[in-house]
């Protein structure tokens, strides 16, 4: 159980008689305070002995100790009034008192440390500031959505009849599984619906990752089945547009021709 100081001040008392009959170099190594505890003896001894008794004067030096202490916590937690608040009871101290405390602040350390600036509370209908929104990264929409869009995948596989690899091959080409993700152009979501393409599909929020998929996927198959079943020419119209790939399927362009490279070579990792 630790005792304070101010707990048992006969100890005190008792600890400054035996420092005053010890020789003056007895113990100036092994304490580290030893310049402190020797002007507590000179000023003890220069106070007169009878104006107090030891139990009186270690009592109050408890008390004045105790508060000097607490000064020093609260400099180092950056109260500015502590110093103001505390001077008015050290003045009214007696010079004995007012001694003791002037040579333990000479032996304190200087606080070299910056203040710590406390947190303003927000006034009273004050509103709080906001948060900066954080994008989701690249690694954490890959992992959201082989395990929690594998669901919907699937579920859109059936609707329409579109194996699940050629699903995620596309979303993975088109967004790298990240619901808000919006391109250049303007196509938005999981599978990059184009405004006017999502409307046609009944898709009212292309970052809703089920209507974005399910709408998606309702598209694939109208692309497949346009095309009588021929990926390459769905997967083509997909990205290039079903009237360029009607109009011009000579002239594909390079972006598509890689586009088409990339999902197949996906496509055929998934179902392997």
């Amino acid at each position: 159980m630790t005792m304070g100081i101010n707990e048992n001040p006969s100890l005190l008392a008792a600890l400054l008689a035996k420092e005053s009959r010890q020789p003056a170099g007895s113990n100036a190594v092994a304490q580290p305070d030893g310049l402190f505890a020797d002007k507590l003896a000179t000023v003890l001894a220069g106070d007169g002995q009878g104006a107090l008794s030891e139990q009186a004067k270690a009592q109050s030096l408890a008390e004045v100790l105790h508060l000097r202490m607490l000064r020093t916590t609260l400099n180092l937690g950056g109260d500015a009034t502590a110093d103001a608040a505390m001077s008015s009871p050290f003045s009214r101290q007696s010079p004995t008192i007012q001694a003791l405390v002037q040579a333990y602040a000479a032996n304190s350390p200087e606080t070299t440390g910056q203040p710590v600036q406390p947190v303003e509370a927000p006034a009273p209908g004050q509103e709080l500031p906001e948060l900066p929104s954080i994008p989701p990264s690249s690694s954490a929409a890959t992992t959201k959505g082989s395990q929690w869009l594998d669901p919907i995948i699937a579920k859109a596989s059936r609707r329409y009849g579109v194996d699940v690899g050629l699903i995620k091959a596309v979303i993975k080409a088109e967004s790298n599984f990240n619901p808000n993700a919006v391109s250049h152009a303007g196509a938005r979501g999981l599978m990059q619906l184009m405004p006017g393409t999502a409307r046609s599909l009944g898709v009212n929020d292309s970052f809703d990752p089920e209507q974005n998929v399910m709408g998606g996927t309702k598209f694939l198959r109208d692309l497949l089945d346009r095309y009588n079943g021929d990926v390459d020419s769905a997967l083509a119209a997909y990205n290039w547009g079903p009237g360029n790939v009607d109009k011009r399927p000579d002239r594909m362009p390079a972006e598509t021709r890689s586009y088409l490279a990339r999902v197949k070579q996906l496509y055929a990792s998934y179902v392997a």
